[in-house]
């Protein structure tokens, strides 16, 4: 029997948000690759890790992050894929001095990460690159192409679309478009189990300690 290619696509911060919200905040030092790999099947092979982010605005989240990067990227099965964020204005309603007024709200919000994530999936497989999808996210915006995937592969070769759930993180419409799905807040044990060592050795000698504290 032939192998199974499978490519894993990370919304990373649909993700990161997901151990967030759920407290798990001390499972960040993660070692991507080799987390995807404990889902695997026998007959099932990882091709890639394909994450999607953009880098934090914030100077200590930014280099606690390039240090999660710098460890993930040793391993070459690992691709990172950077978008940017751009900094929004809102107007919201806020209590100043026992009433309502309004005030002008500045943010930073993350683009083309989405867009990217979804262009890959099509691209992998127009190109024949993957036999199964893991998508790991619950952002419904990436529902579209995987109606474009269901098309292009129809009748000419089935796709499989797993969906894994961020903790806390749930979409009905992203479970439609999938063959199967899991809650990843079921799967403690698999994300305790995929830890990066708190020492790592970079190619050019340098050691890389996990962050003492996440914010």
């Amino acid at each position: 029997m032939s192998t199974n290619k499978v490519i894993a696509y990370f919304d990373g911060f649909n993700y990161y948000e997901g151990l967030r919200k759920k407290g798990w905040k001390k499972y960040y030092w993660q070692d991507l690759v080799k987390f995807v790999e404990l889902f695997l099947k026998p007959y099932q092979e990882l091709e890639e890790v394909r994450y999607f982010s953009a880098i934090q605005k914030n100077i200590e989240k930014a280099k606690r992050q390039d240090k999660l990067f710098q460890a993930n990227k040793l391993n070459p099965k690992f691709h990172l894929i950077l978008g940017e964020f751009k900094q929004r204005k809102r107007w919201r309603k806020i209590e100043c001095n026992g009433r309502k007024v309004s005030r002008e709200i500045k943010f930073w919000e993350e683009k083309k990460s989405d867009v990217a994530l979804a262009s890959y999936i099509i691209r992998d497989v127009v190109l024949n690159k993957c036999d199964t999808i893991f998508l790991f996210s619950a952002d419904s915006d990436i529902t579209p192409a995987l109606d474009v995937i269901q098309e292009l592969s129809n009748g000419i070769k089935s796709v499989k679309i797993i969906v894994f759930f961020p903790p806390g993180n749930f979409s009905s419409d992203l479970k439609k478009k999938a063959n199967k799905t899991f809650l990843l807040e079921n799967h403690e044990l698999k994300i305790k189990n995929s830890q990066l060592p708190e020492d790592i050795e970079l190619k050019d000698g340098f050691i890389l300690k996990k962050p003492e504290k996440w914010l």
